[in-house]
């Protein structure tokens, strides 16, 4: 199975790879869920993969996320947690998608001295269940932060 890099997931959703990549430690960017969702209409459909990097999603509309052991349906809201350790692949179910999502590297959280190990947190282990469903003052109270970056 392929481990999709940063430079290579930024190529895949046709955006322009941010120039200090290169120079960074780590490495944290924020995306809209609609543009990148766009992006996929004009190309093949999002493979089931690793990436080489960390994400959290924010999924404002209908969806399917599908691991190896399992299958989780997105009804409205969701909060969906990746790590590079276990493939998945995420599907939008409709038309109308929204939310956002954060990409980052461990180096990441490393740099910035936050003294935590991602790899034992319960959300990103393996055979963990990695999304949540969230009512809609949930994901507003979320939206506000991804849109503080």
């Amino acid at each position: 199975m392929e481990t999709i890099s940063l430079t290579d997931w930024y190529k895949t959703i046709g955006t322009t790879i941010p120039e200090e990549i290169s120079k960074e430690i780590g490495h944290f960017n924020v995306f809209k869920n609609k543009e990148v969702v766009a992006q996929f209409k004009t190309k093949k459909v999002m493979p089931y993969n690793t990436r080489a990097f960390y994400k959290i999603s924010l999924i404002n509309g209908s969806s399917t996320s599908e691991y190896a052991d399992k299958v989780i349906e997105i009804k409205n809201n969701g909060l969906l947690f990746a790590t590079p350790k276990v493939p998945y692949h995420w599907t939008p179910n409709s038309e109308k998608q929204g939310g956002y999502f954060c990409i980052f590297t461990d180096e990441f959280l490393i740099r910035n001295k936050s003294g935590v190990v991602l790899d034992d947190l319960p959300i990103f282990k393996p055979g963990g269940y990695p999304v949540f469903e969230l009512t809609e003052e949930e994901s507003a109270a979320l939206t506000a932060i991804f849109v503080k970056k």
